[in-house]
Formats: C-alpha cells, structure tokens, sequence
C-alpha cells in the first residue's frame, strides 16, 4: 500500500522498524499479495499512529487490524484475504507478471526474508541525483519518488555519489548500513498512484534500455539506531 513519509525512522537488523511489518494473505494461493501483483493496493494508504497499524482503503473508511479490516478488504480485492503479521508468519511467497507490460501474463514466485515482508532486501536508498538525472533524460515521464519506493532518501545534488560498491558503507545519524547491490526495478515505477501518478511503461523502458534497469541501492543494517530528516550522511573509509 501507500507508504508514509516519517520525520525520523528507527533501524534495527530488520531494517526499517515497522516497515512491511503486515502482509496480506490471498488464503487461495498462500502467497502475500503486493502491487507487483496487484496493482490496486496503492490505491489504500498504511500507517503506524502511536505505534498501532492503520489502513485507509479508497472508499475512504478507516480501519485497524481486525476482522473489520480483514472482510472490507476481501470484499474491495475481490478475493478471501486477511491481515497477517511478519513477526510470526515466517518466509513469504510473492507473485508477479512476467511482463510488466501485461499483469494478465504468467506470475512468476519468490520467497522473501524471515521477520519482514520485504521482498528482496532489508533496506533501499536511493539518491536524489539519480531521480534528477533521469527527470533531465526523459522530461516527459513522471520521476517521483513514490514510484520507486525507497526506505531513505538521500540528498546529494553537492557531490553525486554515483553507483555504490558492494561492501562500502554509509553512516546516517547514529545508523550504519552497508550496500550490497543496485536496485533491479519492476512493475512498481509503472504503477498509477493517488496523487495524479499516471501508468507509464515507458518509465521502466528507460530505466531498461539506459541503466541496466537498476535505480537505487539494495543494503543491509550493520549498526541500528535512529535517521532523522536533516542528519549529516558520509561514506566509511
């Protein structure tokens, strides 16, 4: 669903603390069921208030975890679900189309990481450089942030830092992480959005075509701690 832009966030080994800390589960097929695979769940917005989940769907009703929450969104997919938490689910299943041009091509699985429903890695960052970049080589295209999703962005419009080395690492606050490998994109940067995101296909084309369809970093936590918005960011030698 829609995430939420947060002033400081706390990190631990996990990654970010409340992150993908809910899942919903397609009863029918075992597996969590995200926007690569159904686009609509952008549509509904997800928050922590004091620490308690909170789902906004588009009919505008407010709702947290329970069966309240469980039927309106099975009624809305269209499909038996309920809400599950990650702590205690254990290794999720994920689908996606194949072709992201067509969500009606054969679902392609994978298995995420214990104690998160991320699906691939702990952490993403991405560099505002890279997003402003792109907005110059194809002006045509909406290059907002939310289409790529990212834990943390990073400001560095002074000194573009360019593609990270697997193994460097990077201090933020009291937090360190160290980067593991680019961001292979996907279906989600073509994904229409509230907020006047249009599908664009050709979103994922360029990224395809022109950067080895890699924008952002994948990255693990070494140190946990607190990133507040405005914290000094450095490299470790």
């Amino acid at each position: 669903m829609q995430g939420e832009s947060c002033d400081e966030l706390g990190f631990d080994a996990t990654g970010v603390v409340g992150d993908r800390g809910f899942g919903v589960l397609d009863l029918a097929s075992g597996t969590i069921i995200s926007a690569k695979r159904e686009g609509r769940l952008l549509e509904a917005g997800a928050s922590l208030v004091s620490g308690a989940l909170r789902v906004t769907l588009p009919s505008g009703g407010e709702f947290e975890r329970g069966d309240a929450l469980d039927e309106s969104l099975t009624l809305w997919l269209g499909r038996t679900v309920r809400l599950v938490d990650a702590t205690t689910f254990g290794v999720a299943t994920f689908e996606a189309p194949e072709d992201f041009e067509h969500d009606d091509s054969p679902l392609e699985q994978w298995e995420g990481i214990g104690g998160s429903f991320v699906d691939d890695s702990a952490l993403h960052v991405l560099a505002s450089s890279e997003l402003r970049r792109l907005s110059l080589e194809r002006p045509d295209l909406q290059w907002h942030t939310r289409r790529f999703r990212p834990n943390v962005v990073v400001d560095d419009e002074a000194a573009p830092w360019g593609p990270m080395k697997s193994g460097q690492r990077l201090r933020a606050g009291d937090v360190e992480i160290e980067f593991q490998r680019g961001c292979q994109r996907c279906v989600m940067t073509t994904r229409p959005q509230p907020g006047n995101l249009e599908r664009q296909l050709d979103v994922l084309r360029h990224v395809s075509r022109e950067h080895d369809n890699t924008v952002g970093e994948r990255a693990g936590v070494v140190r946990g701690g607190v990133v507040r918005v405005g914290d000094t960011v450095s490299l470790v030698d």
